[in-house]
């Protein structure tokens, strides 16, 4: 019983974050490649999962940052509990090539889509299980 408490809190506590980060433009592909994995070590170590790593590459910004006009970008998206978000941003505050940074926890945000497509699917096999709900004709179609 308390074995399948502890299960359930760790779910509950697991969660998703997307950390994208911007790079330098004068670092080269191989070492916005090497910040990236530095990034993702540090999530490794306080726990986290990597789902995915995206490189999106050199892209112009929306806006002067301090003296850059443009950066590469990097997506991370990973799980893990509360504490790894405060610790990575740490990190990341002090990693020199990145200059800016932006975490996103985005597991509510899937919860309500499966939600919202669980009732969709329901609501679909409601009205093609009604008796008289037949597909229309060809020619109703085409008139």
């Amino acid at each position: 019983m308390a074995q399948a408490v502890q299960e359930e809190d760790q779910i509950l506590s697991e969660r998703v974050y997307e950390i994208l980060f911007i790079a330098d433009p004068n670092l080269g592909e191989p070492e916005v490649e090497a910040l990236g994995a530095q990034v993702q070590g540090f999530v490794e170590k306080e726990g986290g999962t990597i789902q995915k790593r995206e490189m999106w590459g050199k892209k112009r910004l929306a806006y002067t940052v301090g003296r850059h006009r443009e950066g590469y970008y990097v997506l991370i998206a990973t799980s893990g509990p509360g504490a790894l978000v405060k610790e990575v941003e740490r990190r990341l505050r002090v990693t020199d090539g990145i200059f800016r940074f932006l975490t996103v926890r985005v597991d509510e945000e899937l919860r309500k889509a499966e939600r919202r497509k669980a009732k969709r699917t329901l609501a679909d096999e409601k009205r093609k299980s009604r008796p008289g709900a037949q597909p229309p004709r060809e020619q109703e179609v085409q008139q």
